[in-house]
């Protein structure tokens, strides 16, 4: 398992090593849709889904992380432009990439509105303590976690401060908020919403709807009831105030936070 993870990544960092060559007749420019977060939350599935449109163009990467190299640089033209050049598609269709880890990095949204000034920017949030299980799941393919990767995994369920962030930078019409309880639970539909809200024909169905990609893999890691309760405890004021950001989150799908309804 720890094999295929590190495979799996040395073959996402070739591909995003250069901007793939852009075909006669195509055009490079800013990505019409980013997919900011979170991980492990379906962003895989969902890019998939998004690409199997045929009014969409798939990259042959999925996570760039390009703006994650920013954190103490300036983002000059010359970037914006090279950011640019990943992004081939033919004419009349979009394309774009899910890079889970850029709705966490807090330079990156300010980067948005120069780097992708006119994209639509999509999320999915996940019961942040599901999440933080699956993200210590996928930290043991590679390396034995610790207190430092759990401390990290914890802070990337804190969605509220990111959230906030990011609409401080962007208008909140271009960005779409899904649950990913809800996208298993109700695929069809917030499919059709999502292809609605990137300007897709939301009356497509891919043939492979209901297949997640790079989903939960090998050995479930328990957790000790007293981690989770502490986990819910320290979840509890952050999920609250992302429910107040995103009005249709369902906290019933959300297992350890159902008692905040």
């Amino acid at each position: 398992m720890k094999l295929r993870g590190i495979t799996e990544r040395a073959r996402q960092i070739r591909a995003r090593h250069k901007p793939p060559k852009c075909p006669d007749g195509w055009s490079t420019g800013a990505p019409d849709f980013v997919g900011l977060g979170v991980q492990r939350a379906g962003t895989t599935w969902w890019n998939h889904l998004i690409g199997s449109h045929f009014d969409a163009h798939a990259q042959p990467f999925k996570e760039l992380h390009f703006l994650r190299q920013y954190w103490n640089k300036s983002f000059t033209a010359d970037d914006r432009e090279k950011y640019a050049q990943y992004f081939p598609r033919p004419a009349h269709k979009i394309t774009g990439e899910f890079s889970p880890g850029y709705l966490s990095c807090f330079w990156i949204p300010p980067l948005l509105s120069t780097a992708a000034p006119k994209a639509k920017f999509v999320i999915l949030l996940r019961n942040p303590v599901s999440r933080y299980q699956s993200g210590l799941e996928l930290q043991n393919e590679t390396a034995r976690s610790n207190a430092q990767s759990a401390n990290r995994a914890f802070r990337l369920g804190c969605y509220a401060i990111q959230l906030e962030n990011l609409f401080a930078c962007v208008e909140r019409s271009q960005v779409l908020v899904l649950q990913f309880e809800k996208c298993l639970a109700d695929t069809g539909g917030e499919l059709a919403r999502t292809y609605k809200f990137l300007g897709l024909d939301p009356s497509f169905i891919p043939p492979d709807i209901s297949t997640p990609r790079n989903s939960d893999r090998g050995k479930k890691m328990e957790l000790r009831r007293e981690t989770r309760s502490a986990l819910v405890k320290a979840y509890e004021s952050d999920v609250r105030r992302t429910s107040e950001l995103i009005a249709d989150l369902d906290l019933e799908l959300w297992s350890d936070f159902a008692h905040l309804v």
